[in-house]
């Protein structure tokens, strides 16, 4: 073997090496995280917008969940390690009363894209599969405006 064949074989190596690991990199960032214990079952992953490398690492995000009470639903925000970031009560856009628990699955992919400041954290406004949107009860008012200066369709 020449030393042109033990450096064309080289340079492969490293070019497979690399782009397994773009490869491996990906499909970590882009794969849920396992549950953290204290996270509800009924918890949904919210993706934060990815920083940093192009993979997409580290990975960011937080566990959301709802649950059905008298006055209003209840939702926790866990940051991706499980520590509790926000816990309040919401209750649905236009005023109606708090929704039953089997109404309660989160879109995850609409949910990301509104929220609002509650103190420090950035709490997400909360649509549901069905179509209903739950807003954090204590800046009711501020989660409404936001959601009628949206276009129709969202």
């Amino acid at each position: 073997m020449t030393i042109f064949e033990k450096a064309a074989y080289t340079v492969a190596g490293v070019a497979l090496l690399l782009i397994g690991g773009l490869g491996a990199s990906h499909w970590l960032a882009n794969t849920v995280p396992s549950r953290p214990k204290g996270v509800a079952a009924n918890a949904v992953f919210l993706w934060a917008p990815a920083v940093g490398f192009p993979g997409g690492l580290p990975r960011r995000g937080s566990w959301l969940s709802c649950n059905d009470g008298a006055t209003a639903n209840r939702c926790k925000l866990s940051e991706i390690g499980g520590s509790p970031e926000y816990e309040g009560d919401f209750v649905p856009y236009r005023h109606k009363g708090p929704l039953p628990a089997d109404q309660l699955r989160i879109d995850p992919e609409k949910t990301r894209q509104q929220a609002i400041w509650m103190g420090n954290v950035w709490v997400p406004i909360i649509y549901l599969e069905n179509g209903e949107i739950l807003i954090p009860a204590s800046k009711y008012e501020e989660g409404e405006r936001l959601l009628e200066k949206l276009p129709p369709s969202q």
